[in-house]
């Protein structure tokens, strides 16, 4: 068996996620997601654990779905975006806080896991955004905790454009929390936010988070499923499986 492609460590509290595949900037393949799924579950379950930190292993923080796999199988990409949809319904209903600590590059699907987060710290290699249509695809399934973290507006601008953006932007919008001054201070600085959380009363904690969930939507399956679908209609389209095709050919030619 190959090493794990998400690992589940501990600091003092703290459970902490990494993505673990450095050399493909971790992105997201079928395996891997199964694997973040079961340890966000898990996770949930612990009484114990009242803050979780999100990170990534390498470069980046995560460069969204291994497109390689899903050249030609559109039904790979579709099960990519059930899965996201699952990864960041779970961030969103943790009774834990979630802190991510972002690095690197977090683009479309790693943008939707940041988003699904509660702080962000992200350093100035950071990078977000959803450059998906090129490749035929919907970020529709991002909108649910997009449109919570930054609002309707900001998130038409982002999604339509598919423009990338760094750290200091990514915080004015209110998808960033904290901008970090180095890259090498990202984890630090977030994992003393998270001994921070951890000295606040667990209860309060998972009781505030809980209702905000009951506020904005985060409990209600109907909008993560639809946005889902519409992501995955759209990706076994001809349209799409052409244009990710040719991006994949000029990507591989460049090579």
């Amino acid at each position: 068996m190959g090493e794990a492609t998400i690992l589940i460590d501990r600091f003092g509290e703290v459970p902490t996620l990494t993505l673990n595949r450095p050399a493909q900037r971790n992105a997201l393949s079928v395996e891997m997601m199964e694997e973040m799924i079961a340890a966000l579950e898990a996770v949930a379950h612990r009484e114990d654990a009242a803050v979780l930190l999100v990170r990534g292993e390498g470069p980046a923080f995560c460069a969204g779905f291994d497109l390689g796999a899903a050249v030609d199988r559109p039904d790979i990409m579709a099960r990519y975006i059930e899965q996201l949809a699952q990864i960041t319904r779970v961030l969103r209903r943790l009774p834990q806080v979630v802190v991510a600590a972002v690095h690197g590059p977090a683009l479309a699907g790693g943008c939707a896991i940041v988003a699904a987060c509660d702080f962000v710290f992200a350093g100035p290699e950071a990078q977000f955004g959803y450059p998906v249509h090129r490749l035929g695809i919907s970020p529709a399934v991002n909108i649910p905790v997009l449109r919570q973290a930054i609002g309707d507006g900001p998130a038409r601008d982002v999604l339509l454009s598919g423009r990338l953006f760094g750290p200091i932007e990514a915080q004015r919008l209110g998808l960033v929390s904290h901008v970090v001054a180095s890259t090498d201070a990202v984890q630090r600085e977030a994992e003393q936010w998270c001994a921070a959380l951890c000295d606040k009363g667990r209860v309060a904690l998972r009781a505030t988070k809980q209702w905000i969930g009951e506020i904005d939507g985060s409990l209600d399956d109907a909008p993560f499923d639809a946005a889902m679908k519409a992501s995955a209609h759209g990706a076994r389209q001809e349209e799409a499986v052409e244009m990710l095709r040719e991006s994949w050919r000029r990507r591989r030619t460049k090579a």
